[in-house]
């Protein structure tokens, strides 16, 4: 591998990149410093882009126990971090790159299985699961006038759901009214009903199987996606405001086991693009044309060394791999 040292901090290490093409023997930098270009006993020249406004400010937070989620909040001033003891906590990101980052509040959910932090859009809730333990809660409370005074914490536990079953995947609508939960069922939550399940989707059919493992809507909220691990993507027409009007558009039997899925953006009106993977060391991309004719094929995909754990795709088409091996690309 080749090693990245900072000198303007006692040669400090700042990251490490594989070297995929045998011993590196030479390596040269561009003059602006934002290419990096390596030779090795291959005979394989790889190129890097290292622009330094991408490395980290330093800072640095450390658990004393695995960390299994974490998620910034949508005007990342705050980030969720979960460790496998259960316990999540909120830091302030915003304050000085010197100082410790200030700890908001800290909760503790529930032990054992996955752990997942989902943040609306808006800001305003944060959805958690850990283990059997699923918790809503509100980013903005201020107590009620007259009776409480004002919460400096700002988090209050709106609800709370307790399972025999540990659950195994969480998504929320971009439009900041449903959340997908599930076990070895999959219920649609409404935020704006108290979070009460407004439908269990049915997975006894071919499509739904085997226990969800992934979920997620489009960026616009018209098409739900879910996975189970034993290879069955099925995607929803999820226009409607009510959830038991929301139609399975297709279904698709897939050889491998899959572990994630994430939609990507749409790039014109009507194509929506979704990208999967799991076991057979692959990402593959779906193009999608839905609702008035539903179309699909797969269009991309993307070989990896390692099975793959998660996937995350931004909104200006920056997809994130995480792999086995403990690879992010």
């Amino acid at each position: 591998e080749v090693s990245f040292l900072d000198v303007n901090k006692k040669w400090e290490d700042v990251t490490c990149l594989p070297s995929e093409g045998g011993i590196p023997l030479s390596a040269s930098w561009h003059p602006k410093d934002e290419y990096l270009s390596i030779c090795g006993q291959l005979n394989d020249v790889v190129v890097y882009k290292s622009s330094c406004q991408r490395l980290p400010l330093g800072r640095c937070l450390r658990s004393q126990s695995s960390i299994l989620a974490l998620a910034f909040s949508p005007d990342g001033k705050i980030i969720a971090v979960g460790n496998e003891t259960g316990l999540v906590t909120f830091f302030d990101v915003e304050t000085n790159p010197n100082e410790v980052p200030e700890t908001l509040y800290e909760t503790v959910i529930g032990i054992g299985g996955d752990m997942a932090i989902k943040w609306t859009a808006n800001g305003k809730y944060v959805a958690i699961t850990s283990g059997p333990t699923f918790v809503l809660l509100d980013t903005s409370y201020t107590g009620k006038l007259g009776t409480n005074p004002r919460s400096s914490a700002r988090f209050r536990v709106r609800k709370v759901v307790q399972s025999g079953l540990n659950f195994t995947s969480l998504s929320v609508c971009p439009n900041n009214q449903f959340i997908a939960l599930a076990d070895d069922q999959t219920r649609i939550l409404d935020l704006k009903n108290n979070c009460s399940c407004m439908r269990v989707i049915d997975q006894s059919n071919a499509a739904e199987r085997s226990l969800v493992v992934s979920s997620s809507w489009n960026e616009d909220g018209s098409l739900f996606a879910m996975v189970g691990g034993r290879s069955n993507l099925a995607i929803y027409d999820s226009r409607s405001s009510s959830p038991d009007n929301w139609e399975l558009l297709f279904s698709i039997s897939l050889k491998a086991t899959i572990s994630s899925l994430c939609w990507g953006p749409s790039v014109k009106k009507g194509l929506q693009y979704l990208a999967f993977g799991g076991g057979n060391e692959t990402v593959a991309i779906l193009e999608i044309k839905a609702h008035e004719q539903t179309l699909w094929e797969t269009v991309l995909q993307i070989p990896c060394n390692a099975n793959i754990n998660d996937l995350v795709w931004n909104n200006k088409g920056l997809l994130c791999i995480g792999d086995d091996d403990g690879t992010v690309s």
